[in-house]
């Protein structure tokens, strides 16, 4: 017995001997990695919060208070444009400097990985897609995404977003009726987004839409609440009940699943054929992807990630637009104008839509001032380091640790004082006949490898459904005083929607 006792004894103090001595070699490595490269501290947020409780708290309460985005503002007004924090006893790093975005997104991109940060929350609904990977497996479905975007002419069907336009506007009551307009062109774009990735719309402004599709609709909203809820959470979101969460995912990829089967079905000829010409029906990225593969899992969650990633961004940006413009009197007169003076009332073409300077003003603006994605983050592959924030004078370098977390902000970059001026927080679409987007941390689709394959799509359907709206009404009145109120999903949205009044040109007339 005593033997045995000193064995394990033995075999205890060996292991301890050796765990220590590796700590000793890793703390040296990191002391040399750091002096080699200038690091210095930033400032620290909770510096006694050793097991990140206190932040955990805070970030919560201020979640549910949906104050989460002024407190985002309070602390890199009182810390700096970075400072460290802890959750969970995990170092993590926030920062809204434009350097340290390029750096983490651009130059140093190799050095960091995303599917650690959202992987999880993704897997479950699109297990290999874009979002859940890296490395090789991320590269391929880029190159995929990428190859399908790089014809956006072809791709835009302007006479699909005339059909749905039209089924839109019949939603919209005659002038003298206050109605929020967010929902409505939250249906409008599942219509459109889902026929785009499909083939088939999901009839959301349909009076006459089937159970099957209205059990689909709801399905796919509720993944992506909770996916957002969880993401905000982090490690808290293990404490929740995720059975109805997984149920919907199988709904939505058995209903996707049959649309693949029909599909492949189909047998066409793809052959060499332009994406213009790809038969009856036209282009959908269903049927671009199967000139790729026929691989039921690759198809399903090639077009999933568009429906996860597609519908939000830009509903959320035509909302915002919308509530902005209700709200200026003067940008709306404008930009209305400048449209009539290009366009007239005639249905816009794409060339013309291109064309609409002040349009790309304001939407640049809308998406600075309520950035879709106000939250981003990044899990370091190695020692790496970011190039600004560190020491008394926030000029030094700063280690990043294997494994540890970069926070970027682009709602604190987009509302900069430094970068943006006095009058950061201020709606002001002119700022962008001065400015452009580079090295000021203005990320709203991301920035290199990884930035949105389908940016210029997204923003010509946005441009394509404002212009027809500036074509019809004359003007747009907020019936609601309540101030922006943050709701945080998978895309930045207010959660006191965008209550209005639309009046046309003939209503005008009459009165």
């Amino acid at each position: 017995m005593l033997d045995q006792m000193t064995v394990f004894f033995g075999i205890l103090m060996a292991f301890s001997l050796y765990v220590s001595i590796n700590k000793l070699i890793r703390y040296r490595e990191i002391r040399l990695f750091s002096k080699s490269h200038g690091c210095q501290d930033p400032p620290s947020e909770l510096p006694y919060d050793f097991m990140g409780i206190v932040k955990i708290y805070f970030s919560t309460r201020h979640l549910l208070k949906k104050t989460a985005l002024d407190n985002t503002s309070y602390l890199f007004d009182k810390f700096g444009e970075t400072y460290v924090s802890r959750i969970l006893t995990q170092r993590v790093l926030f920062t809204c400097n434009p350097r340290n975005i390029r750096h983490v997104l651009v130059t140093g991109f190799t050095d960091f990985d995303n599917s650690t940060v959202r992987a999880h929350l993704f897997r479950p609904i699109t297990e290999h897609g874009i979002f859940a990977v890296d490395g090789p497996e991320w590269k391929a479905a880029r190159d995929v995404y990428r190859d399908q975007f790089a014809h956006t002419r072809s791709i835009l069907d302007l006479s699909k977003q005339e059909e749905h336009f039209q089924i839109f506007m019949r939603r919209i009551p005659q002038a003298g009726t206050s109605f929020d307009l967010q929902p409505l062109f939250l249906s409008l774009i599942l219509d459109l987004t889902t026929r785009f990735a499909l083939g088939e719309s999901s009839d959301s402004l349909s009076p006459t839409q089937s159970e099957e599709k209205k059990e689909f609709v709801d399905a796919l909203l509720y993944i992506k609440k909770i996916m957002a809820r969880d993401g905000f959470l982090g490690p808290v979101h293990h404490l929740l009940s995720k059975k109805d969460f997984h149920k919907d995912c199988v709904k939505v990829q058995q209903y996707v699943e049959r649309l693949i089967d029909r599909e492949l079905e189909k047998g066409e000829q793809r052959g060499q054929n332009s994406l213009k010409e790809q038969g009856p029906g036209g282009y959908y990225m269903l049927r671009g992807l199967t000139q790729n593969t026929r691989n039921m899992l690759e198809l399903r969650d090639g077009v999933v990630t568009i429906l996860i990633a597609g519908i939000d961004s830009v509903s959320s940006l035509l909302s915002t637009t919308f509530w902005l413009l209700a709200r200026d009197e003067r940008v709306f007169a404008k930009l209305r104008g400048s449209v009539l003076d290009s366009i007239g009332h005639d249905k816009p073409t794409y060339n013309q839509l291109r064309s609409l300077t002040y349009l790309r003003y304001v939407f640049n603006e809308a998406m600075r001032v309520y950035p879709p994605v106000p939250f981003n983050a990044r899990t370091a592959n190695r020692d790496t380091t970011i190039p600004h924030g560190g020491g008394a004078d926030g000029n030094s370098s700063i280690l990043i640790k294997k494994g540890q977390r970069v926070v970027f902000s682009s709602w604190g970059s987009h509302r900069s004082l430094n970068t943006f001026g006095e009058d950061a927080h201020d709606f002001y679409p002119e700022r962008w006949e001065s400015i452009t987007t580079e090295s000021m941390g203005f990320i709203p689709f991301n920035l290199g490898p990884r930035a949105c394959p389908g940016q210029q799509y997204a923003l010509m359907e946005a441009s394509y459904v404002t212009v027809r709206m500036l074509q019809t009404f004359s003007q747009v009145k907020y019936r609601d005083t309540r101030p922006w109120t943050e709701k945080i999903g998978l895309n930045l949205s207010n959660e006191n929607g965008v209550v209005i009044e639309l009046v046309r040109d003939s209503e005008v007339e009459k009165n």
